[in-house]
C-alpha cells in the first residue's frame, strides 16, 4: 500500500531576516504565507529549524549560521510532518530564496560632540545586524566598536580626533559578515556627527560673595582673594571670564571644571552685584553663558563654617570660619547666638593661603544644649555685622566609618595585644566589636581607636570580624573588617643578634650569656638555635605599644651556657618557628672573640643581591681595631685570599657575589698577631612579602565608579621592595579586578585606582617574591558585602546662598559614599559626583542644584543619603539662602 501524498502548501515568502546573537551569527527569520498551523517547521537546505507558530500567516524560526554553506542559494520551505491531522502524508510549501540581511545604522547617541574634549567620548550607536568584531570609522579612521546587543554598541572616539569643528563629519560602520573576506567587510550607511565648540555654562562661583574694603578704605580688612573660581560645563582652554562684559585674565583648568581669573583692581571700590560670564571663541563666533551674579557688600562677609555640626558636650573642638571683610586686627567680634565671644578666642588663621579663614573656640557649657546657633561677625568700627551662619549642637552621633586594620594578618599562636582601627566618627561611646563580642576600647581619635586580641582569638584560623559601634541616640555599626587568622605562620626574619649588653663582636666568658635576637615574624613558639641546638627562649614585642602578632620587630632572648660562651670563634645563630609554614631563618653570627684577636669593622655589614648585569663590582671598606702600628698583609674572604687596597683598606666583591644570597666571612692577617676575629658581610635575598593592611579593608557592592568616584586601593606591609633597587617590587596578585596601569608604589606601600567589584565576597589579597627567590605572603581579606556604610557629611561650601542663581555647585567634605547617595537639599536630590581637581584646599565631591532649588530665601538642612541595604542619613548641614 502506498503512503498518503504529500499536500502542496501555498507559495511562502520571507519577511524580516535578522542577526539574533552578535557572536554566534544566528539568524531569525520571519516567513510570511497562509494556512500555517502549530505543527509547521521551517527548513533550510532541508534541515529543520526551531520553529515558532505565530499566526495562520506567520511563522519565525533561528537559523544557525553554520547550517548556512552558501547564504546565497540556500532555499527555505514550510513543512507539516506526515500523520499531522488533516495531513496523512504532511505537506511542503514551495521554495523560496534565502535572503541575506544587512547591517544598518539607524542613530548615533549623542548626535553631535564638544570639541577638544578632555577625555574619549564615548558614543552609542544603533542599528540592525550589527556582529562581533565590527568597527567604526570616523574621519577616516577605525576604532573597535563594542557590540553588546546585534541592535547596539559603543565607540570610544579619542580627542585627537575631535580637534576640528566641522558640521559635516560622518560615522558608518564595518561589519565582518561570515563568508566574507576580512579584507572586505560590509558597510552601513554614514550618519552625520557634527565635531561643534560648546557654549559654556556656570555652575558656581568662589568665593560666593566679596566685601568692598577698598570702598572702606581698608578699615573692613585687607582683600582676602585676589582671583575667582568659576565652575562650569563645557569649558575649553580658551574660554575666557568677563566681568560686567569685560574680559579678565583667565587660567585654564577646564578639565577640572572649573577654571581661575585675576580679578580687575576695582572689584572692591564699591558695593554692587556684578555679573560674571564666560566666553568661548568658535568659528561662529564668541558662544557666551548666561549671566552669574556675584554680590560685593559693605558688611562683613561669611560664608562657611566648619564643623557645622557638633554633638552635645563636645569639647574641644576648633571651628573655622571662612570670609572677607571681617575688620581690620582686633576690630571684630564673634557672636554665637548673640553672645559675643572673648577676643582671645576668635584668631585670624596665621597660615598660608587660603588667606580667608579665622578660627574660634566657645565655652564648653554653649554647647551643653541641643539646637540651632547662628554665628555672625561684628566689626567693631563701625556695628556692621554680616548674615548668619549656623552650627547644630546634636544629640545623635553620626554612625562610625572604618576604613583599615592593623594588623590585618596573623596566625595561630601569635601573641595577643593591641589592634588599631582607622575610621571616622568615632566618639567616646565607641565601642570595637570582635566577632560581635565587646571589647575594652581605646578611642585615640575621632578617626583612630585601638583594643586588644585575646590569646582565645588567636587558637584557631579564620577570621575574626572586626566592628565598631557607636550607641544610641543615632548612631550604629560598622561595616565588618576582617581579621585574617591563617594556621601557617612566616619565616622569622633575624636582623640582630648581639650579646648582653648590644655587642657583637664580644668578649669571651666563662659564665652565661645572655642572647638578644631581633627580627620580624618572631612568635611567643618561636626558639633561637645556638650552633643548631635550640636553647631555652623568651619572647618579647618591641613595639610601643604592643600590637597583635610579630608586630614590625620583636626580640628573642636566650641563655647561652658558659661552656658555649668561653669558645673564641663565630657562633651561628637561627630562629625556628614551628609549622605549619614557619620554618628556619637564614643564619646570622655572633663572633666571640679573645684578648688577642685583631677585631674587624666594615662599612657595609648587608646588602640586597643585585643582579649580575647590573654593573660592576661593589667596593667594601674594612677597618682593623686595635694595630698599634702592625700592618695587615693579607685579606681573606670566605678563606680565600683577596687582592685589598692597604692604602683606603678596602676590597672588592665581585658581581657575583653581589648577586648571590648568602654570608661572606671576611678576616685579614695581620703582620705579628695572626688571623684576625672574622666578620660578616650579609648578602640578603628576596625576602616574602608581609602584608599588615588593607585600605580599605571593606566596601560595598558597585563603589562609586571611576567616572564617579576615583577609589584607592592600598596594600601597606613590609619587604615589598628593595631599597636600592626599587624598580624590582612584590607582584600583587588579588581576587579582583584591578585596572590595567602599573600600581604606584611609595615605599612598601601599593595604591590601585580603582577596584572592580561586581559581587559581594571575602577577596583574597597576596603578594609575591616566589620569581626573584623570595615568597608568597600570607593572604588578606578584602571583605566585599551588599550593605551600604551610612554617610558621613563633615562640611559644605558655600553655607551662604544668593537667592535667584542659575545653578550652584556646592562643594561636599563626605566619606562612606556609595554610587546610589544623593545630595538632599529640600525637595531636591543631586548625583554627587568627585572632584577630579587636586589643591591643599580640594574638597572631595561635587553636586550641582538648578536654579529651581534655589529661588526662594530660606533655610535649608542639607543631607545625603543613602538607600538600603544598609545606608542612611547623615547629620544635617544648614544653608541659608538669602
Amino acid at each position: 500500500m502506498l503512503p498518503p501524498p504529500s499536500v502542496v502548501l501555498s507559495p511562502i515568502s520571507l519577511g524580516e531576516v535578522a542577526v539574533l546573537d552578535a557572536v554566534t551569527v544566528d539568524m531569525g527569520i520571519q516567513v510570511l504565507g497562509t494556512g500555517f498551523i502549530p505543527p509547521c517547521l521551517v527548513y533550510v537546505e532541508n534541515k529543520a529549524l526551531e520553529t515558532q507558530f505565530v499566526s495562520g500567516t506567520e511563522l519565525r524560526a533561528r537559523l544557525p549560521r553554520t547550517l548556512l554553506w552558501r547564504p546565497l542559494d540556500a532555499l527555505v520551505e514550510v513543512r507539516i510532518p506526515p500523520g499531522t491531522p488533516g495531513y496523512p502524508g504532511g505537506g511542503r510549501s514551495p521554495l523560496t530564496a534565502y535572503l541575506e540581511p544587512t547591517p544598518e545604522l539607524l542613530s548615533l547617541s549623542p548626535d553631535a560632540i564638544d570639541l577638544d574634549p578632555s577625555e574619549p567620548v564615548r558614543v552609542t550607536v544603533k542599528g540592525k545586524n550589527l556582529l562581533y568584531g565590527s568597527r567604526a570609522i570616523f574621519l577616516g579612521e577605525s576604532f573597535p566598536l563594542t557590540v553588546t546587543r546585534p541592535t547596539e554598541g559603543t565607540v570610544e572616539l579619542p580627542p585627537r580626533v575631535l580637534g576640528s569643528p566641522s558640521e559635516e563629519h560622518r560615522l558608518y560602520l564595518e561589519v565582518p559578515w561570515p563568508y566574507r573576506s576580512p579584507l572586505n567587510p560590509l558597510t552601513t550607511n554614514a550618519l552625520r556627527l557634527p565635531v561643534r565648540t560648546p557654549t559654556p555654562t556656570i555652575a558656581g562661583i568662589w568665593p560666593p560673595t566679596l566685601n568692598a574694603v577698598d570702598m572702606l578704605q581698608g578699615k573692613a580688612g585687607s582683600a582676602r582673594s585676589f582671583s575667582i573660581e568659576v565652575s562650569g560645563t563645557k569649558l575649553r582652554a580658551n574660554t575666557v571670564v568677563k566681568w560686567n562684559g569685560r574680559p579678565l585674565q583667565t587660567y585654564s583648568s577646564a578639565s577640572a571644571g572649573r577654571i581661575r581669573a585675576d580679578l580687575p583692581r576695582d572689584a572692591r571700590a564699591e558695593a554692587t552685584t556684578i555679573q560674571v560670564s564666560l566666553e568661548t571663541p568658535s568659528t561662529q563666533g564668541p558662544l557666551v553663558s548666561g549671566n552669574y551674579p556675584l554680590a560685593v557688600k559693605t558688611p562683613p562677609v561669611v560664608y562657611a563654617v566648619s564643623p557645622a555640626w557638633v554633638t552635645v558636650s563636645d569639647t574641644g573642638v576648633t571651628f573655622e570660619l571662612r570670609g572677607e571683610g571681617l575688620g581690620e586686627y582686633r576690630q571684630q567680634v564673634l557672636l554665637w547666638n548673640g553672645t559675643p565671644l572673648p577676643s582671645e578666642s576668635f584668631n585670624e588663621n596665621p597660615g598660608g593661603p587660603p588667606y580667608d579663614r579665622w578660627t574660634f573656640r566657645v565655652p564648653p557649657q554653649w554647647l551643653a544644649q541641643p539646637g540651632v546657633f547662628p554665628v555672625t561677625v561684628r566689626r567693631t568700627y563701625d556695628g556692621a555685622e554680616s548674615a548668619p551662619l549656623f552650627v547644630q549642637v546634636v544629640t545623635e552621633s553620626p554612625a562610625p566609618l572604618v576604613q583599615w586594620l592593623n594588623p590585618s594578618v596573623l596566625s595561630v599562636g601569635d601573641a595577643p595585644g593591641a589592634i588599631s582601627i582607622s575610621g571616622a566618627a568615632f566618639t567616646s561611646q565607641t565601642i570595637a566589636l570582635v566577632n560581635g563580642q565587646e571589647r575594652p576600647t581605646r578611642i585615640e581619635s575621632s578617626g583612630y581607636l585601638t583594643t586588644d586580641l585575646l590569646s582565645s582569638d588567636l587558637e584557631r584560623k579564620g577570621p575574626l570580624s572586626i566592628t565598631v559601634r557607636t550607641p544610641p541616640p543615632g548612631g550604629g555599626t560598622s561595616l565588618p573588617l576582617l581579621l585574617a587568622v591563617h594556621a601557617e605562620r612566616t619565616t622569622p626574619i633575624i636582623e640582630a643578634v648581639t650579646g648582653p649588653a648590644g655587642e657583637n663582636p664580644l668578649m669571651a666568658r666563662d659564665d652565661p650569656m645572655t642572647l638578644h635576637v631581633q627580627g620580624q615574624g618572631f612568635t611567643p613558639g618561636s626558639v633561637v638555635r645556638w650552633k643548631g641546638l635550640p636553647m631555652p627562649t623568651q619572647w618579647q614585642c618591641l613595639d610601643n605599644p604592643c600590637k597583635a602578632g610579630p608586630g614590625t620587630k620583636s626580640e628573642l632572648t636566650a641563655v647561652i651556657p658558659a661552656e658555649h660562651a668561653r669558645t673564641p670563634g663565630p657562633a651561628k645563630v637561627t630562629v625556628f618557628t614551628p609549622g605549619p609554614g614557619g620554618g628556619e631563618s637564614r643564619a646570622r653570627y655572633l663572633v666571640i672573640t679573645s684578648e688577642l684577636e685583631t677585631r674587624l669593622s666594615l662599612n657595609l655589614r648587608e646588602m640586597n643581591v643585585r643582579a649580575v648585569e647590573e654593573g660592576a663590582a661593589t667596593r667594601v671598606y674594612f677597618t682593623a681595631h686595635g694595630l698599634n702600628g702592625a700592618q695587615v698583609s693579607k685579606l681573606l674572604v670566605n678563606g680565600l685570599e683577596r687582592p685589598f687596597n692597604g692604602v683606603d683598606g678596602s676590597f672588592l666583591l665581585s658581581p657575583q657575589e653581589a648577586a648571590t644570597d648568602g654570608v661572606l666571612e671576611i678576616r685579614v692577617l695581620v703582620q705579628g698577631r695572626g688571623l684576625s676575629a672574622p666578620t660578616h658581610l650579609y648578602v640578603n635575598g628576596a625576602r616574602t612579602p608581609r602584608i599588615r593592611e588593607l585600605a580599605p579593608g571593606v566596601l560595598s557592592q558597585d563603589p562609586l565608579g571611576r567616572e564617579v568616584f576615583p577609589q584607592t586601593f592600598m596594600v601597606a606591609g613590609q619587604d615589598f621592595l628593595w631599597t636600592d633597587e626599587p624598580t624590582r617590587v612584590s607582584r600583587l596578585m588579588m581576587s579582583v579586578r584591578t585596572p590595567s596601569e602599573e600600581a604606584s608604589t611609595p615605599g612598601d606601600r601599593m595604591a590601585f585606582s580603582q577596584l572592580s567589584l561586581d559581587v559581594p565576597g571575602i577577596r583574597t589579597v597576596t603578594l609575591s617574591r616566589v620569581a626573584e627567590g623570595g615568597g608568597l605572603s600570607l593572604p588578606a581579606l578584602l571583605n566585599v558585602v551588599p550593605e551600604r556604610a551610612a554617610p558621613l557629611l563633615t562640611k559644605l561650601e558655600p553655607m551662604f546662598v544668593t537667592a535667584g542663581v542659575p545653578h550652584l555647585r556646592v562643594r561636599i567634605w563626605a566619606q562612606g559614599l556609595h554610587t546610589d547617595s544623593q545630595l538632599r537639599w529640600k525637595d531636591f536630590r543631586s548625583r554627587i559626583k568627585p572632584v577630579h581637581f587636586y589643591s591643599s584646599d580640594a574638597n572631595n565631591y561635587e553636586a550641582e542644584l538648578p536654579a529651581a532649588a534655589l529661588a526662594t530665601p530660606g533655610m535649608v538642612d542639607v543631607t545625603i543619603e543613602t538607600p538600603a541595604p544598609g545606608g542612611g542619613t547623615s547629620l544635617p548641614i544648614r544653608v541659608v539662602v538669602e
